[in-house]
């Protein structure tokens, strides 16, 4: 008899043991619905991120519920979660407004079930140009009238929303450049790459964070490389009709940039709608929170950001899950 006491005894701690040390996985055991979180680029810095914040948050789910699938940009993401193509996005905070409000020439219809769940680091507004017709800075191509060939983003992205934005300030559309003999490419990032490097764009445009490796590498690959800056009153249009923020892009942070260049710029954010499980945006809340060295492994980005600035210039109302969270940790009410 006392031989069987002790045996299950014994059981009873092995049990006992056995919880203390499973891995989150086991010890949670949740089940969710497979979902897809629409990033960008796989060549571009949101896919990498969004991948390595998803795969810690599937650890805590049989199945791996999340999968990440390469985005529409962060004018056409809002949309492809509203239509409930995917249930993450990340896009900026003045999109996410405008498709909450709808109603604008972004976005027809309202979509007020959009929630934020972070913000992440701010990407900035690149513009590489080599002199084309005696063209050297933005503010020269309106009267001159280059013969300049254009690439930016594939229709939908941050990209081509951003320099059409800055072209309007100047009083310059893209169809102008059509007229001029020059043209228009709206490529992805690894297209954009090509078309610089081959020397079939005389102007590309990045929205990145900095300093990008890509065009450290597009400005050491060809000569007269010039990252542009952004006048100050065009800044000022840009931050008033957009709420963009106003950036310095250090000197020296890239090859032939001796001095500052000014530009605008945004914090991205991930974003679901309402229908998606307070739960499960806790946990990747938490997740993202919690992380920085491995985010900042992933991104050099990520080195000086802040994990209690998450909750804040995200443009639209918070989720309730990441609410929950941010309120736990005492960074809101």
């Amino acid at each position: 008899m006392k031989r069987l006491i002790t045996l299950s005894g014994f059981v009873a701690i092995m049990v006992g043991l056995a919880a203390v040390l499973a891995t989150p996985s086991q010890a949670q055991n949740k089940k969710h619905p497979l979902i897809q979180f629409t990033s960008g680029s796989p060549t571009g810095g949101w896919f990498p991120v969004a991948s390595a914040m998803s795969e810690l948050t599937n650890q805590m789910y049989d199945g791996h519920p999340i999968s990440v699938v390469a985005g529409a940009g962060g004018v056409g993401n809002p949309k492809r979660v509203v239509s409930g193509e995917s249930d993450i996005g990340v896009s900026y905070g003045p999109f996410l407004k405008l498709a909450t409000l709808g109603g604008n020439e972004l976005y027809k219809n309202p979509a007020p079930k959009l929630r934020a769940i972070a913000g992440m680091t701010a990407n900035k507004l690149h513009i590489v140009m080599q002199e084309v017709d005696g063209v050297s800075t933005l503010g020269q191509i309106k009267a001159a009238k280059p013969k300049m060939r254009v690439a930016t983003g594939p229709v939908g992205s941050t990209e081509l929303f951003s320099l059409g934005e800055v072209f309007k300030t100047y009083g310059i559309s893209y169809k102008d450049f059509d007229t001029w003999g020059g043209r228009v490419d709206r490529l992805n990032t690894s297209g954009r790459a090509d078309a610089w490097q081959n020397r079939q764009a005389d102007l590309v445009n990045f929205f990145i964070n900095d300093p990008a490796a890509k065009v450290i590498e597009l400005m050491s690959g060809r000569s007269g490389s010039t990252l542009l800056s952004v006048e100050d009153s065009v800044r000022d249009s840009l931050v008033k009709e957009w709420g963009m923020i106003k950036f310095s892009i250090p000197a020296n942070s890239y090859p032939n940039q001796p001095a500052p260049v000014e530009t605008v710029g945004m914090p991205y954010v991930y974003f679901a709608t309402t229908d998606l499980s307070a739960d499960l945006v806790y946990d990747l809340t938490k997740t993202i929170a919690e992380n920085k060295d491995r985010l900042g492994n992933t991104h050099s980005s990520f080195k000086t950001w802040e994990p209690k600035n998450m909750p804040f210039g995200l443009g639209i109302e918070l989720h309730e899950g990441a609410a929950r969270y941010y309120k736990e940790r005492g960074w809101i009410k």
